[in-house]
């Protein structure tokens, strides 16, 4: 009672709302909002759908603080979240999208979907909750068990238990989860359904011993969620931090430093730390601060006072403008790393007018020169060169004494090796043997765009896997495999029957997640893998009904479309890509291509120029190259040079290049060229055929 759960989403009344309704005002984004009440109840007055002014009944409180937002109800079932918070601490108002501009129709206005309850935000802050939205109609039938975070959303159906303990019988402890004696991973997987960034698979969660991974996927580090080294990023609820953390590796749980129903930290400052670590960590002769946390000269402290265990190892970052939330991966700073990568760390958190390499001697100053081996050291490297670090790679999934979501977050870059090297393939498919179920999916999920031979044998073991989100990810990865493919009937019944269940798992994946544009991107893809195109088409447009900026869905409907002969619709399609992110490649790269087959030439070469300089993609310099050599340009050898040194050795790329050094009777050059790509490439036929051509050609 009275704790932040207890007071996650509340009816408006007197007690719980906590804003000045008394007919305050706020101007944001060249609006004036106005804040009134009418006798009991609360009002809004806001910009509306429409991008008028719109008067609109707070229905709930939605949190309680550092802010406070408020909920209103629209069409069709739909609750939003009003984009107009109160300060709890400051006592005012603010906006909390004044960064992001959004207009009216676009998703992240607080009117579209990224500001929807329903799907947003209900699961994690009622108890019991069913979204159940209906497609065919665009409309939610939203029901709960009980409005805020109530004792059975951790601890599942308790009539049972009451029954038991006013009876005065023996309590089975087995009808409650969430108690004591349950494992680390148990206790931090049931708190991680809502404190994780993760897909969710099954209409409702389970009670009763089930697995995390029963009814939803936790994000694996995705880059853009994460920084490169796994700190955190965007808002990702803490779950795929804190299980990064050696502490979890060693069976600390939540509940040794949160209160498991006041959810507040059982100690303030270092007592906390200090109840399981020796105190000589909370001494200068450890941290190297000041012992009263005073700063020093030249020193400008934004966050922290150095010398709290959390300053260093539980550094943060503040979202919805004013909500600070720790890094629970409890990590030693790494300020080398961000001089290398620009990954953040804790040092310059404070030290804001320092750069990375001060720190960075700071810390070789007092600890030495080397630093412990830390996964990050791989995984940084990796999203810059995943090729040159793919051994580390390799060695980092296969080393169970590491975390999970680390060896998980590995996929990401093996996945792009995957279909050329088959070391690579090897130490995935390995993975798919993994005891944890979280590598199991991630490798099940990465295989999808490879040919059917090459998965099918793997991914079939796993459609009887006891974790839902394994048979998803393996009946995803399958899709294409149908009863009227030849793959098919290699397969016996019972094949066939666990294929045919966990195919409707996915299914209903898709269908729970109806409601959001990816998984209607996702039903495209699987339809263009079945070759039902109008299916495909059909899923990407709505997609974009969705989320206007969902361009992973216009291109893909864009490229279908060229495939079709409407040149047309394909051209709109990409220009609109454009329109919306101007330094995206993709779209750039796709659009020389067709306007260079309209022999559109300058048109297309400035798009191509555009593509080869914001993506370094080689193929857009090698294709930059051959539509000026066609021309007869000089500036070709430069654009060809360009694709390889960004792919030495490219065979293709290599021919281009000679060719245009034979027809300019350049021959010393074209020698040298081939002699370079053989050493790169030194079996290649086609490589060795240029040789042998060029050994009859003229010495000069």
């Amino acid at each position: 009672m009275g704790s932040h759960h207890d007071e996650s989403m509340q009816r408006a009344t007197k007690v719980s709302v906590k804003g000045d309704f008394s007919g305050a005002r706020l101007s944001a984004l060249g609006f004036e909002h106005r804040f009134y009440s009418k006798g009991d109840t609360f009002w809004v007055e806001t910009q509306g759908e429409e991008g008028v002014a719109k008067s609109y009944q707070v229905l709930y409180t939605f949190g309680t603080e550092p802010l406070q937002q408020y909920l209103v109800a629209t069409e069709k079932g739909r609750l939003q979240a009003l984009p107009l918070a109160w300060d709890t601490e400051r006592s005012l108002w603010f906006h909390l999208q004044e960064d992001l501009k959004p207009k009216t129709g676009e998703w992240i206005h607080w009117t579209g979907g990224g500001m929807n309850w329903n799907s947003m935000c209900a699961d994690c802050h009622s108890t019991g909750l069913k979204k159940n939205y209906v497609p065919a109609d665009d409309r939610y039938e939203t029901s709960w068990q009980a409005l805020d975070v109530g004792c059975e959303a951790c601890h599942g159906p308790g009539a049972a238990h009451v029954k038991q303990a006013q009876a005065g019988t023996t309590i089975n402890r087995a009808l409650l989860d969430m108690i004591r004696g349950e494992t680390s991973q148990k206790t931090v997987e049931k708190c991680g359904r809502c404190h994780a960034r993760r897909e969710q698979l099954t209409p409702a969660f389970e009670h009763g011993g089930h697995s995390m991974l029963n009814h939803y996927l936790p994000d694996p580090l995705s880059q853009g969620l994460y920084h490169s080294d796994g700190q955190i990023d965007q808002e990702v609820f803490v779950y795929g931090s804190f299980t990064q953390s050696r502490m979890y590796q060693l069976g600390v749980t939540c509940t040794h430093c949160h209160d498991p129903h006041s959810a507040k930290v059982k100690r303030e400052g270092n007592a906390l730390c200090l109840g399981c670590h020796a105190a000589q960590y909370a001494t200068p002769a450890h941290h190297h601060h000041s012992p009263d946390g005073a700063s020093r000269e030249n020193t400008a402290y934004d966050r922290g006072t150095g010398d709290q265990c959390v300053d260093c190892h539980m550094p943060g970052k503040v979202y919805m403008t004013n909500d600070f939330r720790r890094d629970h991966s409890l990590r030693v700073p790494r300020p080398d790393l961000s001089a290398k990568f620009g990954t953040p760390n804790a040092c310059n958190n404070c030290h804001g007018d320092r750069s990375p390499e001060w720190a960075a001697e700071q810390v070789r100053l007092w600890f030495g020169d080397t630093r412990a081996p830390h996964y990050s050291d791989t995984l940084t490297r990796a999203a810059v060169d995943p090729l040159g670090t793919r051994q580390a790679l390799i060695t980092l999934l296969q080393d169970p004494a590491q975390p999970h979501i680390a060896r998980a977050a590995t996929v990401q870059y093996l996945a792009q090796l995957m279909p050329t090297d088959p070391a690579v393939r090897q130490a995935l498919l390995h993975g798919l043997d993994d005891s944890n179920a979280l590598i199991r999916a991630t490798i099940a999920r990465a295989m999808y765009d490879l040919p059917l031979e090459q998965k099918l044998p793997d991914l079939l073991q796993l459609l009887d896997d006891p974790v839902t989100a394994v048979r998803i990810a393996a009946a995803r990865s399958l899709v294409e495999l149908k009863p009227n493919s030849p793959a098919w009937h290699t397969l016996n019944r019972d094949t066939h029957n666990l294929l045919a269940k966990a195919a409707e798992e996915y299914q209903t994946q898709l269908t729970v997640n109806s409601d959001f544009a990816a998984s209607h991107i996702q039903q495209g893809t699987d339809a263009l893998k079945s070759g039902r195109e109008e299916d495909a088409a059909r899923h990407f447009v709505r997609a974009l009904e969705i989320d206007d900026h969902q361009n992973a869905a216009r291109m893909s409907l864009a490229q279908l479309r060229y495939r079709q002969g409407d040149i047309t619709a394909a051209e709109s399609l990409y220009r609109k890509v454009i329109s919306q992110e101007p330094d995206a490649a993709a779209p750039h790269y796709a659009l020389g291509l067709l306007l260079a087959e309209l022999g559109q030439l300058t048109a297309a070469e400035t798009e191509l120029e555009a593509a080869a300089r914001l993506g370094a993609n080689p193929r857009a310099w090698y294709n930059l190259a051959v539509l000026r050599h066609q021309q007869g340009r000089a500036d070709a050898e430069k654009a060809y040079l360009q694709a390889l040194e960004l792919s030495p050795g490219n065979p293709e790329f290599t021919q281009g290049l000679a060719s245009f050094y034979v027809q300019n009777k350049q021959w010393r050059k074209a020698r040298t060229l081939i002699k370079q790509s053989l050493s790169v490439n030194p079996n290649h036929p086609l490589l060795l055929r240029l040789r042998q051509f060029l050994a009859q050609a003229p010495q000069t």
